[in-house]
């Protein structure tokens, strides 16, 4: 998304160099690597990001309110209640896809969110093997908000 950075990363990128990511990566999850890691991150602009996290907000501002946590109850089956359930998910993945707007500029669209934090972990443990085999450009981040591995992680383990 950043054509710059996208360039130098693809003139530093080697197969060799991702061949020992992967290895690296199975050695902390031996045999668990039952899906294909991609070779390149997306380097995503401060403007983007700020618009995928408007997206976000726009769309728990919506989810989170009575009416539509009823009209969730009332659309799932009572054979598929979970008991116990809490009224609202304490972690909310979103997956978007990158489209284009009328005049050509960059939009978030929502494909999917999932209530439940089943890849939250791998996120921390990714971009510290990451970052043996590849360079991460200056003033990037996996984490938002002012989080790093060890405050991430924290939270997690306080919601989770």
């Amino acid at each position: 998304m950043i054509p710059s950075i996208r360039q130098q990363y693809n003139r530093e990128f080697s197969e060799e160099a991702y061949e020992q990511y992967i290895k690296d990566l199975e050695n902390v999850y031996p045999g668990q690597l039952d899906f294909r890691v991609a070779e390149t991150p997306i380097f995503v602009p401060k403007e983007f990001t700020q618009k995928m996290l408007d997206a976000c907000e726009a769309i728990l501002d919506q989810t989170m309110t009575e009416e539509y946590r009823q009209q969730s109850e009332r659309a799932i089956p009572s054979q598929l209640n979970v008991p116990g359930q809490n009224d609202y998910p304490h972690c909310i993945a979103f997956d978007f896809g990158i489209c284009l707007n009328e005049q050509g500029g960059l939009e978030p669209q929502l494909i999917e969110m999932q209530g439940f934090p089943s890849l939250f972990a791998w996120e921390a443990v990714l971009p510290e093997i990451y970052e043996k085999h590849f360079p991460r450009p200056e003033g990037f981040s996996v984490y938002l908000n002012g989080y790093n591995k060890d405050s991430y992680i924290e939270l997690l383990k306080r919601v989770i």
